[in-house]
């Protein structure tokens, strides 16, 4: 059974999690004043005794709050093995469990707000919170709610232009916001058109890619090509031609489970491919074969380049090799 004075903020929607965090903090100071709130992070729960922090009842107003900043802990991630010793993990207090320990004594009088957007769900603390937290989860938003949030924001845009912006934005809501500042400074009156979008936002090397397996997926090459001049302006060939590799891949992984009959949706999820994206693909999938010819033409590119056996091993002769055979893909 859930705790009101046990709350719980997540998920990777930061800017409407943000938002609400400060909301609640506003409202919380003006009702029972800005001495009854307490605000600890990773660092100074390190120094303070947290036990008492979460046990002690208000003295003076009739609550308190106590916001605990990325708590739950993400994965603790170690640059290499060397650094995570039993010496080293020994010095660090077990904070989240001392905390759960806490937990269910905290006085009705304060308020516990835990906010994490990536914390580590195999954690005691995690699944705990789950079921005693009253839980609030950010999640980003998607297809019609994404675009009706954009529209609120800017309601002179237009349909193409809609499509670019989620296009060039990946989706990504933090991102968004950020674009969407910059649009409505740029273009205070008329419609907001496709060409101020090209404008005004520069796609993310995700949003390039995308633009050019669009075009792979489409078979046309010319096209194709064009994409891929404009990428390698402003990137590495190795990475490009990395994560083409991968999204040619995945896209042949979702054509074969699509062909024994699975679920849309589960392939989508299996694959955590975006929807948009997903959409994108499905349209072409009519076109495997032939995206399964290019994708054996790059294994043996990948392999040329580094072996230096038949092309060379330089960024030139992998250029001219992912050239030749973008310019040699041709409908049927």
């Amino acid at each position: 059974m859930s705790r009101s004075n046990i709350v719980f903020f997540t998920g990777s929607n930061h800017i409407f999690l943000r938002r609400d965090l400060d909301a609640w903090i506003d409202i919380f100071a003006k009702k029972y004043g800005e001495y009854n709130i307490s605000r600890l992070d990773r660092e100074t729960l390190l120094k303070t005794n947290i036990q008492a922090e979460l046990l002690t009842p208000v003295f003076l107003g009739e609550k308190r709050l106590i916001v605990l900043e990325d708590v739950p802990f993400p994965t603790v991630k170690w640059d290499n093995e060397e650094e995570k010793t039993e010496e080293t993990v020994s010095k660090t207090p077990d904070v989240e469990a001392i905390i759960l320990a806490a937990l269910d004594q905290v006085p009705e009088t304060t308020v516990v707000l835990f906010v994490s957007t990536e914390p580590d769900k195999r954690k005691s603390l995690y699944k705990r919170l789950i079921e005693v937290a009253t839980l609030k989860e950010y999640s980003n938003l998607e297809w019609n709610a994404l675009r009706e949030y954009i529209r609120k924001k800017l309601p002179h845009i237009d349909i193409t232009a809609l499509s670019r912006f989620i296009e060039y934005t990946g989706a990504d809501i933090n991102r968004i916001e950020s674009e969407i500042d910059k649009l409505a400074l740029y273009k205070q009156d008329g419609w907001i058109t496709e060409e101020d979008i090209k404008s005004t936002v520069i796609p993310t090397i995700e949003t390039s890619i995308f633009s050019l397996t669009d075009a792979l997926f489409l078979l046309d090459s010319a096209l194709a090509y064009r994409e891929l001049l404009a990428i390698l302006e402003t990137h590495n060939i190795h990475y490009v031609f990395s994560t083409l590799q991968s999204t040619l891949r995945t896209f042949l992984y979702a054509s074969k489970l699509l062909s024994m009959s699975y679920e849309p949706s589960n392939v989508q999820s299996l694959l955590k491919i975006h929807p948009y994206a997903f959409e994108k693909m499905r349209k072409n999938m009519r076109h495997s074969e032939r995206i399964k010819a290019l994708f054996s033409t790059f294994v043996i590119l990948d392999k040329q380049t580094k072996t230096g056996e038949g092309i060379g091993d330089t960024d030139d002769a992998l250029r001219l090799g992912l050239e030749k055979a973008i310019l040699c893909l041709q409908k049927n």
